[in-house]
């Protein structure tokens, strides 16, 4: 699976994913240097960037193929180029990684770019150009984590975020021992995720979607305790069946794991665009 991480926060939850061996990695940044690593001229204005046409960029991502996540965040200026790398490389399979800034700390272009890219690549998810777009906002993630620090601020939300996507794509790939994470609805193209307390039935989602239509609940557990708890099968299905909700679908799927600790995540999913609403 490619990884292409544009600016600043797309870079560097691409440096927590270069951790696992599943994923190739490249970052397009300004004045950024290394192997993987494609540099841009420092721009004063965001159309600037929208207009780059972007020198060698094939060149750079030949033999380029199979599934690509493409991760930008809303704050850059740079991010205004995301159309223009995503032309070079239209015909793989991409699915968008969008974080959403953080409003309180934006001025008002700032807060206008980012609603701009943020409707725009969200359209044209739904518009099947894009296999779906993940929504995630720095707000809900420093809620997860309950505060962050000043100092490594960042570098938290990215290192959740990388490792949460990372968890997902690993059960995507695996054979859960019962349930199933079903093949979205055509339409369901935007898409959140989130974690999972399954003792506390308790969810921390990672933005929050008007409007859900599908929501599975992924379940890794310890070997030992599916072999041995009689009872836990009647307790995720209570627990399932205890989110129901009115128009919204709700699946789950049970993996076998040998972690130290059982986990649990959530793939939440709309048909619906999102708005920004205003802080």
């Amino acid at each position: 699976m490619n990884i292409i991480g544009l600016g600043k926060a797309g870079c560097g939850i691409a440096d927590e994913l270069s951790q696992y061996p599943q994923y190739k990695i490249f970052k397009i940044d300004v004045d950024i240097e290394g192997p993987g690593c494609y540099s841009v001229p420092t721009f004063d204005k965001a159309e600037q960037y929208e207009k780059y046409d972007f020198p060698k960029l094939k060149t750079f991502f030949k033999g380029i193929k199979g599934k690509t996540f493409f991760i930008v965040g809303g704050s850059g200026k740079i991010s205004c180029s995301s159309l223009r790398i995503l032309e070079k490389i239209k015909n793989l399979p991409i699915s968008i990684i969008y974080i959403k800034p953080d409003y309180d700390l934006l001025n008002e272009v700032q807060k206008m770019q980012d609603r701009v890219v943020f409707g725009v690549l969200q359209e044209y998810a739904r518009s099947a150009v894009f296999e779906e777009i993940y929504l995630i906002s720095n707000p809900d993630l420093d809620t997860v984590l309950g505060g962050v620090p000043i100092i490594g601020y960042y570098d938290k939300l990215n290192e959740i975020c990388a490792s949460t996507l990372h968890m997902i794509n690993v059960f995507n790939n695996t054979k859960p021992i019962i349930g199933k994470i079903e093949k979205p609805k055509e339409t369901h193209r935007i898409v959140t995720i989130g974690l999972f307390d399954a003792k506390k039935n308790k969810e921390k989602m990672f933005f929050s979607l008007d409007n859900p239509r599908d929501k599975c609940y992924i379940y890794g557990v310890r070997e030992e305790k599916l072999k041995t708890d009689i009872n836990l099968f009647k307790k995720l299905k209570e627990q399932v069946k205890s989110n129901v909700k009115k128009d919204l679908n709700i699946t789950y799927a049970v993996f076998s794991t040998d972690y130290e600790y059982d986990v649990g995540y959530i793939i939440e999913r709309s048909p619906h665009v999102q708005i920004q609403e205003e802080s």
